[in-house]
């Protein structure tokens, strides 16, 4: 019998915040619209990952009606991309300390930092709010929730349109002296945050 391609897309944010807003209320909890904000921040709109957060949450406020922030940062694990988001905010706010602990938290989780990619983002979405375009199209283009762009706007910010420029050529240098052997890969990247967080 021949079979069929089907394609899932990942789910809007509308749609992610209506069904997580359905499986708080059959739990008998409510949640406030900026909570829900931090917790997708948090999990990504991955499914399966806000499945596994949103079960942790709602056994952690078992005695509770009503789902708080501190709840939220207490007990939902934020993603490798969040610690990079981290990692690159204490590069623009120049706090040098703060970026390398970050990266060596990365560095433990067995997880390499994407910051090139973390970088071409920040151009993309600056360049896009730049020419005026509206955050659901600067979100859609760069394939990310609509919640994110402000947040990445807002890091965008710190940095000119040059710096992410030369921050994005540094980084494919890097990746080139690592994969040459003419550097480790750890000391490339302290390198980059160094440089960019002075």
């Amino acid at each position: 019998r021949a079979g069929s391609a089907v394609e899932f897309e990942t789910p809007k944010e509308d749609m992610l915040v209506r069904w997580i807003l359905g499986r708080i209320q059959r739990e008998g909890k409510k949640i406030t619209q900026s909570v829900m904000q931090l917790f997708l921040s948090k999990t990504g709109s991955d499914m399966e990952n806000i499945d596994k957060e949103l079960e942790k949450l709602i056994c952690y406020t078992l005695d509770k009606t009503e789902i708080s922030a501190a709840d939220v940062e207490a007990i939902c694990t934020g993603q490798t991309e969040n610690k990079i988001f981290e990692m690159i905010d204490a590069i623009s706010a120049r706090n040098q300390k703060k970026a390398l602990d970050l990266y060596y938290d990365l560095l433990a989780l067995k997880e390499a930092p994407m910051i090139a990619r973390q970088f071409q983002n920040l151009l993309l979405i600056k360049s896009m709010s730049a020419k005026g375009y509206p955050a659901v199209s600067i979100a859609k283009t760069a394939g990310m929730p609509s919640f994110a762009v402000q947040k990445n706007l807002r890091q965008a910010g710190a940095f000119k349109i040059n710096q992410l420029k030369d921050a994005i050529e540094d980084c494919g240098q890097a990746e080139e002296d690592v994969k040459t052997g003419r550097m480790a890969d750890q000391l490339a990247v302290e390198l980059l945050i160094v440089k960019y967080s002075a």
